[in-house]
């Protein structure tokens, strides 16, 4: 039986995305905020909710067995430094990458029906 790949949380995806197509970058929870959230000014409570946001992620992937790291304990509480993709993980991320360029490459016909939709109801809402 053939499953569809699983769907991840937007965090999530961009997480397996980044340590994929960065494999030689040395990520800590810190880091991966940072590259996830680049307009966050740093020391805002933004800034806290984006690394409170990106390190909840990361707990998922590594309990889904998909990322692996050092987990340290900082100001801001548990942390992670040397992140990575585990095998199974590298399988996931090229899935992902996969799953959101066919949407992208859909996404055009999509807006097209539903605007097609909108126009179809505006029409009937005339007629009333």
């Amino acid at each position: 039986m053939n499953r569809p790949p699983p769907a991840f949380e937007k965090t999530q995806s961009s997480i397996l995305i980044a340590l994929y197509e960065n494999p030689s970058q040395s990520y800590t929870s810190y880091t991966l905020a940072r590259t996830l959230n680049p307009t966050t000014e740093m020391g805002t409570p933004d800034a806290g909710i984006a690394f409170t946001n990106t390190r909840e992620a990361t707990e998922e992937l590594i309990v889904k067995g998909l990322v692996r790291g050092k987990r340290l304990k900082g100001a801001d509480g548990i942390y992670f430094n040397d992140l990575k993709l585990t095998p199974k993980g590298e399988r996931v991320a090229i899935q992902e990458r996969k799953r959101i360029a066919k949407f992208e490459t859909e996404l055009p016909e999509i807006a097209k029906r539903a605007n097609a939709v909108a126009e179809e109801m505006e029409k009937f809402e005339g007629k009333k």
